[in-house]
């Protein structure tokens, strides 16, 4: 639709003939007729003229207009040009945001997959460390392993004695506790304990047990989702925002 086309079509709406419009308006009937004919464009006097006459804004008056006439015809009108460059303004802010929010959208899908990728945050390998019970205040901290080397053996007979009673007592206090810690603690730590202390010790293997941790799969898992919409935001960007030409 042309200026001249939607002239016409507002003073339809308003049941005004050609005279009573340029009468309202305070222009020249010739002349109004040559507007609605597109035969001449109004000076930004004439113009808001029509304006108060339609009782519309810029913006209420030029919407049922393709931008891209506007943009080719009408710039000249100086409330319509600055119209545009509002318009055109506040568009590249909206373009500049919607980017910034497509940016951060990607940093945060990488930051995110990463952190489950590596696993640095949400540990999966545990290392397994065994204590096979208490040690007692004055006793070595491998009790548990060499209490038989603690008997006095200079007498045979009672060594056999004390060896079957202490063997009963170790019994007893065995207590196997088996602790899986994110962290190497080397081959051995001791820790204190309630009535004394234990020894844990480092499973034979050595080797770190690996635990699977659903966050880690759903940290990749998001990433990728961000990362998809980041990368969509800047493709959609180019049609959301692609100014009249």
């Amino acid at each position: 639709m042309t200026l001249g086309e939607q002239l016409k079509k507002l003073r339809a709406e308003r049941t005004l003939s050609q005279p009573e419009l340029a009468e309202l308006a305070g222009i020249e009937q010739s002349y109004l007729s040559k507007l609605e004919n597109d035969k001449s464009l109004p000076s930004n006097e004439v113009f808001r003229k029509l304006l108060r006459a339609f009782s519309l804004s810029v913006a209420q008056l030029l919407e049922p207009l393709d931008k891209n006439y506007i943009k080719n015809n009408l710039l000249v009108i100086s409330d319509i040009e600055q119209l545009y460059q509002q318009a055109s303004v506040k568009q590249l802010k909206l373009q500049r945001n919607f980017l910034y929010l497509a940016s951060a959208l990607i940093v945060i899908a990488v930051t995110l997959f990463y952190i489950g990728y590596s696993k640095q945050v949400f540990n999966e390998n545990y290392y397994e460390y065994r204590s096979d019970g208490v040690v007692l205040a004055g006793e070595p901290s491998d009790v548990f392993w060499k209490w038989r080397d603690l008997i006095d053996s200079s007498d045979s007979k009672k060594h056999r004695e004390m060896l079957m009673k202490k063997r009963i007592v170790m019994a007893q206090r065995s207590d196997v506790l088996v602790k899986l810690i994110p962290t190497n603690k080397g081959y051995y730590f001791e820790e204190s304990v309630a009535g004394g202390r234990r020894l844990f010790t480092k499973s034979k293997h050595g080797l770190p047990i690996v635990e699977p941790r659903a966050i880690n799969a759903w940290l990749q898992v998001l990433g990728v989702l961000l990362l998809a919409s980041g990368i969509m935001g800047f493709v959609l960007e180019r049609r959301l925002f692609k100014l009249p030409r």
